[in-house]
């Protein structure tokens, strides 16, 4: 399992906490963000000096780690694991993530970014006190995570026990997510331990959410595609066909409508479409609310065509109803 693993991208369902029942996922679109005072810099190589603002305050790096680095990242994250991993298996994911080998414009399957703390001592050479791996092939992330290609996992993120509570964990996770970006992910995940409080709410507080089931975003995305097609005929039928459908339900075709009756079937037409954007162009929350009101109007249609024209109409609201019922 990962050390102090992290959220992502877009809490979990029911069907997802069922994959990972000893950890909660996350997931988030990545952002760009550092806490003051801190300089972010990813770099295949180890950066130039930093001019120091301040002589009380420490300047802290962020750059990509090399092999130079495998023994101090060893030791801060089998520290961080506390026995609950093997300092050999530690050791090989830090030698690997460490290797620089790809070529330019090339994405690497996996990497580190270490976090390196400087003095405005000159005695005092530069300490790396942090770590934080980046997962882009779906081949290397655990089951669970295996998500779309577009998105990263975030892994092994740890801070040496001398500079916690300073930031540095989290400026370390927004350079993962910048990284992620920058090698074309739309978003980032990760897993957390649960009962890591401190890990879920820094977690909480950079703007991770519980990760979804892919079934449900496929649900979703599924439903968001069919309403557009039903929206796109119903409107191809009340303007160029017959109104075959709203006549069954017994209202009068396009022609003789009155121009509320109308309005009501021109945005019943256009609901559908309007679903579908809302669940390709927004959160989860924004297209299961567009799904819902496509449903509720499209019922609220029908009971009003059943109270209005009686038996046609009750059949086509029953047959909203059990639709959406379906669907729910």
């Amino acid at each position: 399992r990962s050390v102090a693993t992290a959220r992502g991208a877009r809490y979990m369902t029911a069907a997802a906490r069922a994959l990972v029942p000893a950890a909660s996922a996350r997931s988030r679109r990545p952002r760009g963000r550092h806490a003051r005072g801190i300089r972010v810099v990813v770099a295949t190589h180890a950066v130039d000096a930093v001019t120091v603002a301040s002589e009380a305050k420490p300047v802290v790096t962020i750059r990509r780690a090399v092999p130079k680095d495998v023994a101090v990242v060893t030791r801060i994250l089998s520290e961080a694991a506390d026995g609950a991993v093997s300092t050999q298996s530690l050791a090989t994911y830090a030698r690997e993530a460490a290797v620089v080998d790809e070529l330019p414009g090339e994405t690497p399957e996996q990497l580190a970014l270490v976090a390196e703390r400087a003095f405005p001592t000159p005695s005092d050479p530069p300490k790396v006190v942090g770590v934080v791996g980046l997962l882009l092939d779906n081949a290397l992330k655990p089951m669970e995570m295996k998500l779309e290609k577009e998105v990263g996992y975030v892994t092994n993120l740890a801070v040496d026990g001398s500079a916690r509570r300073s930031g540095i964990g989290a400026t370390l996770l927004a350079a993962a997510e910048s990284t992620a970006e920058d090698y074309g992910c739309v978003a980032v995940a990760c897993r957390v331990d649960k009962g890591n409080d401190p890990a879920l709410a820094m977690y909480d507080k950079n703007g991770y959410a519980p990760l979804e089931s892919r079934r449900l975003r496929e649900f979703r995305r599924l439903m968001g595609g069919l309403y557009a097609i039903a929206g796109v005929a119903h409107l191809v039928d009340l303007l160029v066909l017959n109104s075959i459908l709203p006549t069954a339900a017994g209202a009068p075709p396009w022609a003789l409508m009155a121009p509320t009756q109308r309005l009501c079937a021109i945005a019943w037409c256009l609901a559908g479409p309007l679903a579908w954007l809302c669940v390709a162009k927004g959160s989860a929350t924004v297209g299961d609310l567009a799904l819902v009101a496509y449903g509720a109007l499209e019922v609220t249609l029908c009971v009003a065509c059943a109270v209005a024209y009686g038996a046609a109409g009750g059949d086509a609201a029953t047959g909203a109803v059990g639709v959406q019922v379906a669907v729910a």
